[in-house]
Order: structure tokens, then C-alpha cells, then sequence
């Protein structure tokens, strides 16, 4: 038998009164006083304090029996078995308690109901749910309104539920014996409204029709028993022994049970799991799993998980999960988690994710992460990460990283309140407070922290400095320095960084010599056209013919620095000179017997020589 798939319109109904649905009628506490007081007021009284509806057979419960209770706080449950003293049986079914008699006889009897349901206009209705939750039978009425039931069993009295969307649900009884009987539903005298966009209804609507829609549900589920499912009751199963949920002479009702232990030869089907469940291919539930999922193929849940789930190939969960994800290819979940994902490829994450992501290949979240993302290739997060990133080509964050990007080639985020450290590229496209450190090029607009790397671009320094050997700030302060030292007639030295702290590329020229050098300085203001500066400097010099290599000369220097005109200034100062001379041959010594350099005499007696030095010259600068 095929469904309409009147089921869109059925969710309607459910979600706007999902508050009232959703709760365990036997859970909910009450007050009672009775003295000497009859059953059905005593119900009666039940049924205003939990604001739902008991169904019964009267011929078969005594309503006039008097009964005296004193209790508070008590469970529905505990009152019911108080005052019937465990001679019936009870049970949920949506908005319903449904109270039958205990069966006293052990004969089992073979019969079939059958019927016709229709509406008050006497037009058959499809699609009618008609279930007997004492015996565990469901049947959906067809297109002319027709149902049957077969039965065994030796209950004389058999409440059946009928439901079906926009109608007034019912409870009728029958007795045992085969019988036809006719059904009027009556519809709801208010039109229920469409759900808003947005909510939370919606939401979880949406992800109803995602489930119902994947492959191996359509597989392996019976349309009828998702649609059966969504009934508001469940039994609990201890153990539960499946081949396929569409194999079985009720597999309906497979919707509306909760298995403490289910074992699934090839797939299963349940309304829940409180427990421990095995597939040989799928796991599917419908609402909420608890405990502990292993499948060869897929684990798919539409409702919450608390536990941990493992499958060969994916994990697919549609709400909220307490525990891991664990797949041998990829893990995907459109709730939030506390746990993790673990796979063998790809973890996909739609909303927050309070743990780790560990994949292969890729990580993608969707909203905040707190803990850490772990991949061989790439980690995405469109939100908000507190914690690490760690990925062996690149990290992607759409939002601030409040820790650590770690990755073998680029590492972005929009702000970084930690490290960023990767092989290639560093980039943060808002404040970096803290730390980058690459290989190649680090870029940020604003900088409280440390660049290190070959290249360093900044819009603005408000606190720290960059180490490179092109250090750029767009905001920031540039300089060219041309020289004349006790050294070399000529030496150019190019400045950028902030007023506080600079970067130097140095050049030097003369005396058949020519060095490149890299350097640090900082600036003191003293008044309006007066300040000092400190640079200290490592320069490489070699042989301007040759280009050989004769050694390196550190030197620390004082200036003096006057502004003649904007952009111009004259400077000049002293200096601390130490050269480390490399060996050389004889005849290179001989050659620079005659001079009377610093760096010459070093060379030709092979000792270090420290030296004060003078230099003057003039920088010209884009401050003004």
C-alpha cells in the first residue's frame, strides 16, 4: 500500500502543538486528596491537573468504585497503579492515556476487525492511522477508506487509537471476534496556520524532509512506518532482531519502538535507542539515540545522539550530538556537538562544535568551534574558532581565531587573537594580536604583536614589529638613509616600520668593496626637529670584483637627527664597529698590506678588529 504523502501537511499539525506532544504523560506529577471517592472523578480530576484525556472501556472498569488517596507530588503512573492496584494495563498514545483490563483469560483467539472510515460527509478517508498499542498492531486505511486487522490474542477488550492530520483523533473499543465496523472523523473546527520561516518548527521540518529524502531511508524504510512514526508513543524493546525493517508482518510499527539492544543482519529501523544497536549495512532512527551505534555502512539519526557512533563509510545525523562521530569516510551533522568527528576523509558541521574535528582530508564548520579542527589537507570555519587549527596544506576561518593556525602552506582568518604559523602565507584580514610566523608572507591590517617572516605587510603597527627582509606598513614610516662613513664613502640604508621600531636593509659600497646588510632601530622623539635614533646592523661584505665573501661587521650606532625641511632631515652620529674577517689567501693579504682600513687590517692579519666610527649624511623620510 502507498501513502499519498500526506505527511508534509500531518507535520503541520505536529509542530505547532509539538510542546504538548512531545512530554510523557506518565511522567507528569500530580496532587490528589479523595476521600471516599469515585474512579471516573478521581480521573476525571487526573486528567484537568495533566491537561490530557484518558480513554477507556467503562463496561470493563468499575467508575462508581470507591477509593480513598492522599498523595503529592506523585508521577500519573504511580497514581494509576494506586488506585487500580495493578489490574490494567496503560498506555500513551499522543494526547491520550489508554486504560484497558488485564486480561484474566490464557485462550488465544483468531479473528479479524475490519472497516470503513470516513468523514461526516460520509467521503472515505485515506491515510487514516488506526493502531491497537496493547497488541502492537498499526494499519493506514486505503483510498476507499478500508482496514483490516488480524489478531491472536486473548484480550476480550481491544482499545484502538485513529488519528489522522486536521481531524479529531479517537479511541473506540471492541470486542474480541471478527467484526466490521464503520468510523465518521470529524474535522478540527480551527485552521491551523502555516509555520513560520525561521523557527524552530521549521528548522527541524526541514531537516525531516532531508531525512525522509536520503537514499538508503527510501531503501530500506517502509513510507508507512516513517509516517506511523510520528505518532507521539513508543514501546520499549529489549532486544530487537531485524533483516530489514520492510521484512515482518507488521513492520509499521518498527517506527514506534525504542530498543534497548537491536541487532540489524542488514539494516534497522526504530523510533529510538536507549542501548546498543549493530547493522550489517544501516542504522536508521527516527528520534533520539542513546548509547552506542556500530554499522558496516551508515548511522542516520534524525533526532539527538548521546554516545558514540562508528560506520564504515558515513555518519549522518540530523540534530544534536552528546559524544562522537566516528566514520571510515565522512561524518556529517546539521546540529550542534559536544564530542567530536573522526574520519577517514570529510567532517561536515552546520552549527557549533564544542570538541574536535579530526579528518583526513577536510573539516568544514559551519558556526562557533571551541576545541580544535585536525586535518591532512584543509580546516574551514565560517565562524568563530577558540582553540587550534592544525592542517597539513591550509586553514581557513571566516570569522576570529582566538589560538592557533597551524598548516603546512596558508593559514587566513578575518582576526587572530593567538598564532598564525604556516610554510607560505599568513593572512588575517582585520587585528592580529599576537603572532605570525612563515617562511614567505605575512599580511595583516593591523598589528598588536610580531610579523616574522621573509615579507611583512601591514596597514598599521599600533604595537609590536615585523622581522623580514621586506618589512611593509602601509601607515607606517619610511625612510632612505645615504651615508658616509669611516668605512665606506658610500652606504644606503632603506627604514620602515612604525616611529617606535624599525626594520633596515643596508647597503655599502667603496674601498673595492660591497656588503648588504639587515638591521633593527628605534626612534626617540626630543623635540619638534629633534630626535635620536639606535640601529644596530649585521652587514655581509664582500669583494666588489670577485664578489668573494671576506666577512661580516656588526655595528651599533647613535644618530642625531635634525629636520631641515619636510621629508628632509640631516643626521649623523657614532658607531661601535666589530668585523669577523674571513680567511683569506696570502696574496689577497699582500694586496691589502698597504691599506689602512678597519676592515683591510683585519683581513690581513686574519683577527677580529673592533673600531669607533663616525658617519653623516642626510634621510629622507615621509614623515613630515
Amino acid at each position: 500500500m502507498r501513502i499519498k504523502y500526506f505527511l508534509l501537511f500531518f507535520l503541520s499539525f505536529l509542530f505547532l502543538t509539538l510542546a504538548a506532544k512531545t512530554q510523557n504523560l506518565l511522567n507528569i506529577r500530580i496532587n490528589l486528596n479523595v476521600q471516599n471517592g469515585n474512579i471516573s472523578e478521581i480521573l476525571k480530576d487526573i486528567e484537568q491537573q495533566g491537561n490530557f484525556f484518558f480513554a477507556y472501556n467503562p463496561d470493563n472498569i468499575n467508575e462508581s468504585r470507591k477509593v480513598s488517596l492522599s498523595v503529592q507530588n506523585i508521577k500519573v503512573e504511580d497514581a494509576l497503579k494506586k488506585l487500580f492496584q495493578n489490574q490494567v494495563t496503560f498506555r500513551q498514545v499522543e494526547n491520550h492515556i489508554i486504560i484497558n483490563e488485564v486480561s484474566k483469560s490464557s485462550t488465544q483467539s483468531n479473528f479479524q476487525i475490519s472497516g470503513r472510515i470516513a468523514d461526516d460527509t460520509n467521503a472515505p478517508l485515506d491515510s487514516v492511522i488506526v493502531y491497537d498499542p496493547e497488541n502492537e498492531q498499526l494499519v493506514i486505511s486505503q483510498g476507499d477508506g478500508s482496514f483490516s486487522f488480524d489478531f491472536n490474542t486473548n484480550n476480550k477488550n481491544i482499545g484502538l487509537y485513529v488519528s489522522r492530520p486536521f481531524y479529531n483523533d479517537t479511541v473506540i473499543y471492541v470486542g474480541s471476534g471478527s467484526q466490521n465496523i464503520q468510523l465518521s472523523l470529524y474535522k478540527r473546527e480551527s485552521p491551523f496556520a502555516m509555520i513560520p520561516k525561521g523557527t524552530e518548527a521549521a528548522e527541524f521540518r526541514l531537516k525531516e524532509k532531508k531525512f525522509e529524502s536520503l537514499s538508503l531511508v527510501r531503501k530500506f524504510v517502509p513510507s508507512e512506518a516513517i509516517y506511523a512514526s510520528h505518532l507521539n508513543t513508543e514501546k520499549v524493546m529489549p532486544v530487537q532482531l531485524s533483516f530489514l525493517p520492510k521484512v515482518g508482518t507488521n513492520s509499521f510499527v518498527k517506527g514506534l519502538r525504542v530498543n534497548n539492544v537491536s541487532l540489524n543482519m542488514l539494516a534497522g529501523y526504530s523510533k529510538g535507542l536507549k542501548g546498543a544497536e549493530f547493522g550489517g549495512i544501516a542504522n536508521i532512527i527516527q528520534k533520539e539515540a542513546k548509547g552506542f551505534q556500530a554499522a558496516g555502512v551508515a548511522n542516520i539519526v534524525l533526532g539527538d545522539v548521546h554516545g558514540i557512533q562508528f560506520s564504515g563509510v558515513y555518519t549522518n545525523d540530523f540534530s544534536n550530538v552528546s559524544g562522537f562521530q566516528v566514520s571510515g569516510v565522512y561524518n556529517t551533522l546539521q546540529g550542534n556537538i559536544r564530542g567530536g568527528q573522526i574520519s577517514g576523509v570529510f567532517n561536515m558541521a552546520y552549527k557549533n562544535i564544542n570538541g574536535t574535528q579530526t579528518g583526513g582530508v577536510l573539516n568544514i564548520a559551519k558556526e562557533k568551534l571551541v576545541g580544535a579542527q585536525i586535518s591532512g589537507v584543509l580546516n574551514m570555519n565560517y565562524d568563530e574558532v577558540s582553540g587550534a587549527q592544525i592542517a597539513g596544506l591550509a586553514n581557513i576561518s571566516e570569522n576570529t581565531v582566538k589560538g592557533l593556525q597551524l598548516a603546512g602552506a596558508y593559514n587566513e582568518s578575518v582576526s587572530t587573537n593567538g598564532a598564525q604559523i604556516s610554510g607560505t602565507i599568513n593572512q588575517n584580514k582585520a587585528d592580529l594580536k599576537g603572532v605570525q610566523i612563515t617562511a614567505l608572507m605575512n599580511k595583516t591590517k593591523t598589528l598588536h604583536g610580531l610579523q616574522f617572516g621573509l615579507i611583512n605587510v601591514a596597514d598599521t603597527i599600533h604595537s609590536g614589529f615585523q622581522i623580514g627582509l621586506i618589512n611593509i606598513v602601509k601607515h607606517g614610516n619610511y625612510s632612505l638613509d645615504f651615508l658616509h662613513s669611516e668605512s665606506f664613502p658610500v652606504e644606503v640604508n632603506l627604514k620602515t616600520g612604525n616611529p617606535k621600531f624599525y626594520s633596515i636593509i643596508n647597503v655599502v659600497a667603496g674601498n673595492e668593496k660591497i656588503g648588504f646588510g639587515y638591521g633593527f632601530g628605534r626612534n626617540f622623539a626630543i623635540k619638534n626637529k629633534i630626535g635620536i635614533s639606535s640601529d644596530i646592523i649585521s652587514t655581509s661584505i664582500n669583494d666588489s670584483q670577485k664578489f668573494t665573501f671576506q666577512g661580516t661587521k656588526l655595528s651599533m650606532r647613535m644618530a642625531l637627527n635634525y629636520q631641515l625641511f619636510n621629508h628632509l632631515k640631516l643626521t649623523g652620529g657614532v658607531s661601535g664597529n666589530y668585523f669577523i674577517p674571513e680567511d683569506i689567501n696570502d696574496t689577497t693579504a699582500k694586496e691589502l698590506s698597504e691599506s689602512n682600513n678597519y676592515i683591510n687590517k683585519a683581513l690581513q692579519n686574519g683577527k677580529n678588529n673592533f673600531w669607533a666610527g663616525w658617519f653623516l649624511g642626510i634621510q629622507l623620510s615621509n614623515q613630515h
